[in-house]
């Protein structure tokens, strides 16, 4: 039977067993119960791994101590006879020195070595190998006995006695284990507290750093503030000592300057000596020259106020003639104004429509290699001649329609290039008047395409910045409120109703609202009248001249305008503004109602000449329909015919009353002065000849019911 070895005399004491004592009752050992042996050597192996618990210890004291102390290494046991691990006797544990906040920082680390240093000292595991041999299973053996000695399986007794002894170095061991826990435990705490005692030196140190930081911080704001001062400070006496030398130089200056003055003044002393002397001599003659040139003044003294006497005379003679000049020139222009209005009443007793003819000015690339307008020639206010010439190297043979002819026309009035929108709209201002009045007057443009009616009628682009392009509708509005104003002396109100409308491929629609769900038809207003009504129009009331402006721009927006090759911007559509003139007199309750058209026409054009397909094509065709309609209700009208067709487009048939005697109409015929719209210009001419002479009878006045 294999004996264990005894223990060492460095144990703490004999070790009782814990184990039953021979003889007792027990189970009986069943096969396989050698394994017990084995399963204890292996515990007992694992226990004594040599190294590992010291080793794991002395890492977490290390880090503990933040890397201060030096790893704490495992003592390495020694091969003994007895086979058990020694525990040497451990050393007394270091005073703490405790130091006071702000100590030096070297006694801090001296009391962290110190610590190491005893942690080191203190006993550790002494570990020697034990010369006997182990067995197969795992069991040690003495050395001197062979392996044949082994116990029986039935010697129970024998066999818990060696598992006994083997059992008393794993519990010394345990217990050295829990000495070395309590030992290190200390330490930790002790290390625990010099770590606290550290971290508050360390806080203490940080405080008077930053302290004395910001102390530092205070001395060099201080320091650049007294740098700065003693810099401005030195600037500033700088700046005083430069004009300190600059007030030197110039005093210097100055005197040098007095004392050559005071050399030239002495100098011109001098001189003035010489020269009192000189005229102290010549005073007897001055003195004999000056009594003949007091008797040469008197003389002509007398001759200044005969002229002057001339001069008020003639002085009143000219303002004399200047009153009767103006006299003369009022009168004329009274008597120029009485021949415009008996002229229109002359055309309201004729009963036919005045004609105006007026002639765009060259524009743009229209002036390039042309100086003057050759085929037109305006020879008076009323008379105009077109010139047809032909190049001889065109003339043929058989050309007899190709020679050169002269077409002489007549109107109510010619406008050239240069008249401007206040010349045209000065002609019509009678007509503007009637409609306050209480008559119904009619204005409106024809011509070809491109020829200026728009610009006539509307005005240029920029009517709110420059006034002079304004047109005439805007100027009738204008010309409407200032008669307005005037008559409120004499009791008159009016009320004033503004509609705007187009015709588009016989179509009317309604320029101020952009809604075309709505179908206005024209009507009669009442069944017994002649009056007409358009039927779903918008009406608005017009209290100032900004409303008109502002409804021109939404009618621009709204109409139908398209590019061709005639007109880049040319209109698709008649356009006709409304207005209706309600008057009162609140002293006498009479009353009239008037109501004003205004109508732009769309051109006349060539389909070949404008190039016109598709939507265009269309809007061309019904455009020269609805003007060839117009020009058949002319010729019916001239002829006396008793059926007028004024049904036969929405346009004759909206101008009924314009064109059918209650109304006094005025017609611009409007001509380009481009020498290749000779064929167009011509027609527009000849057609506005046949209006002229068209006697529609004469307006009558109309009350407000």
């Amino acid at each position: 039977m294999s004996m264990l070895p005894a223990p060492s005399s460095g144990a703490r004491g004999s070790h009782v067993s814990r184990l039953a004592p021979p003889g007792s009752l027990t189970k009986r050992i069943r096969e396989g119960s050698v394994d017990l042996e084995s399963g204890l050597d292996a515990k007992k192996s694992r226990m004594e791994e040599p190294g590992a618990s010291v080793t794991n210890l002395a890492k977490s004291m290390s880090k503990s101590m933040m890397n201060i102390a030096d790893k704490v290494k495992p003592a390495a046991g020694r091969v003994g006879t007895a086979g058990r691990v020694g525990i040497a006797a451990g050393g007394s544990k270091p005073k703490v020195s405790v130091t006071r906040p702000g100590a030096d920082r070297r006694l801090t680390t001296t009391a962290l070595h110190d610590r190491t240093n005893s942690s080191k000292s203190r006993p550790g595991l002494a570990r020697e190998k034990s010369s006997s041999v182990r067995g197969p299973a795992g069991v040690e053996k003495p050395a001197g006995k062979a392996a044949s000695s082994k116990r029986p399986a039935w010697d129970l007794k024998g066999r818990l006695e060696d598992m006994e002894r083997m059992f008393d170095p794993t519990n010394r061991r345990v217990e050295d284990l829990e000495t070395e826990k309590q030992t290190l435990q200390t330490d930790v705490e002790v290390k625990k507290e010099v770590v606290v005692q550290s971290s508050e030196e360390i806080r203490t140190l940080r405080l008077n750093v930053e302290r004395s930081e910001q102390e530092l911080e205070n001395l060099r704001r201080s320091l650049r503030d007294k740098e700065e001062h003693f810099n401005e400070e030195t600037v500033r006496l700088k700046r005083q000592l430069e004009d300190e030398q600059y007030t030197k130089s110039s005093l210097e200056r100055r005197l040098k300057g007095l004392e050559d003055e005071l050399s030239s003044k002495q100098t011109e002393v001098a001189g003035l000596k010489n020269s009192v002397a000189e005229l102290s001599s010549s005073r007897a003659g001055v003195e004999a020259s000056l009594s003949g040139a007091k008797t040469e003044l008197e003389a002509a003294r007398q001759q200044i106020l005969a002229l002057q006497t001339e001069s008020e005379r003639k002085s009143d003679e000219i303002v004399t003639s200047l009153a009767a000049q103006e006299e003369m020139l009022a009168k004329l222009r009274w008597e120029e104004s009485e021949r415009r209005k008996l002229h229109n009443l002359v055309q309201e007793l004729k009963g036919n429509i005045r004609v105006f003819c007026r002639m765009r000015p060259l524009l743009g690339e229209e002036k390039d290699g042309l100086d003057e307008i050759r085929h037109v020639n305006i020879q008076g206010e009323k008379t105009l001649e077109l010139i047809k010439t032909v190049d001889s190297a065109n003339e043929s043979i058989a050309g007899g329609l190709n020679k050169n002819m002269k077409y002489d026309f007549e109107f109510d009035r010619v406008f050239g290039p240069t008249s401007s929108q206040g010349d045209v709209f000065a002609e019509i201002s009678q007509l503007v008047q009637s409609a306050l009045d209480g008559y119904n007057v009619c204005v409106f443009a024809y011509g070809q395409t491109g020829s200026g009616k728009t610009f006539t009628m509307e005005g240029g682009p920029a009517i709110e910045d420059d006034e002079s392009e304004c047109g005439m509708i805007p100027r009738t509005i204008r010309q409407i409120f200032e008669v307005q104003e005037r008559l409120k002396e004499k009791c008159w109100q009016y009320k004033l109703q503004a509609s705007f409308l187009e015709i588009y491929n016989e179509e009317i629609r309604d320029l101020l609202t952009s809604d075309t769900n709505h179908k206005c038809e024209i009507k009669m207003s009442d069944s017994k009248g002649t009056d007409l009504h358009v039927t779903n129009l918008k009406s608005e009331e017009v209290t100032s001249e900004s409303q008109i402006a502002s409804m021109i721009r939404r009618a621009r927006k709204n109409r139908a305008q398209a590019k061709t090759l005639c007109n880049e911007r040319s209109s698709r559509s008649h356009s006709v503004f409304m207005l209706k003139i309600e008057g009162y007199n609140t002293a006498t309750t009479e009353t009239c109602c008037g109501t004003l058209n205004l109508v732009d026409l769309a051109g006349s054009e060539r389909i070949k000449d404008s190039g016109s397909e598709g939507m265009r094509l269309t809007e061309a065709q019904a455009i020269n329909k609805s003007l060839s309609n117009l020009g058949n209700v002319i010729m019916a009208l001239a002829q006396k015919n008793s059926h007028v067709p004024y049904r036969n487009s929405k346009l004759t048939h909206l101008l009924q009353n314009c064109l059918g005697g209650n109304s006094k109409t005025l017609m611009f015929v409007n001509i380009s002065p481009k020498e290749e719209c000779f064929s167009e210009t011509l027609n527009s001419l000849r057609f506005a000849t046949k209006v002229n002479q068209c006697n529609i009878g004469t307006a009558c006045k109309k009350a407000a019911k």
